[in-house]
């Protein structure tokens, strides 16, 4: 047999790369051609899930009353309520006459005890607040947070002092709650029953008994 010569096997290698390179090469093609994927699978099958979730109620200030309002959220916490009412009110609750009393940076819980006493912590800014926007803007933390069934009272607190706020009884330092605020309450929740300016209720007129009776069907005594 013949031995190989170098020439002829570099021959043979070279032949061996072209065709391996012809097989697995890929073909131009004269125009493209879709490529169908498969659509992505929906994360919600029931629509907005912020919106079918769980709301808190609000309360921020429309004039000098409270306005309740809701949001979505995906937390129901004393935290997550404050979050939200910090952020104050909708373009188009604004639009409608709803403000807040409150400035971003002034609250976040300190504390929240199983009797639903809650402690919230604010700045000095807070203390300096103007008049009724101060009692506007403590009624704001305390009825959103009551709004919470894990809460009944809210107290003060700068850098872990107690402070002072004002309630319609005057300023305070204790544990306050919504009855605190009831100046200022939401109007569909305000007291309806009658003020001591409103006239007295009309009883019935008695009608003159025939003969000169009396109601009672005697007739009068005369005059001795």
């Amino acid at each position: 047999m013949r031995p190989v010569t170098g020439a002829l096997l570099r021959a043979l290698v070279l032949v061996v790369v072209v065709l391996l390179a012809t097989g697995c090469g890929v073909q131009a093609q004269d125009r493209p051609e879709p490529v169908v994927t498969a659509a992505p699978p929906s994360t919600d099958a029931s629509g907005d899930s912020r919106r079918d979730g769980p709301r808190l109620t609000l309360y921020l200030v429309r004039g000098a009353d409270l306005a309740p309002v809701e949001r979505p959220t995906s937390r129901v916490t004393a935290q997550s309520a404050l979050e939200l009412l910090v952020e104050g009110p909708t373009r188009a609750e604004a639009r409608d006459g709803v403000r807040t009393a409150l400035a971003p940076e002034v609250v976040g819980v300190e504390q929240q005890l199983a009797d639903g006493l809650t402690t919230v912590s604010v700045s000095r800014g807070f203390t300096g607040l103007a008049g009724g926007n101060q009692l506007l803007a403590v009624a704001q933390v305390v009825w959103t947070l009551t709004e919470l069934p894990t809460v009944t009272t809210v107290r003060f607190t700068v850098g872990g002092t107690l402070i002072e706020v004002p309630t319609d009884e005057g300023l305070t330092d204790r544990a306050v709650a919504r009855d605190d605020y009831r100046s200022v309450a939401p109007i569909e929740e305000a007291p309806t029953g009658p003020t001591a300016t409103d006239p007295a209720p009309a009883g019935p007129t008695a009608t003159p008994a025939p003969g000169g009776a009396t109601p009672t069907g005697r007739s009068p005594v005369p005059d001795r």
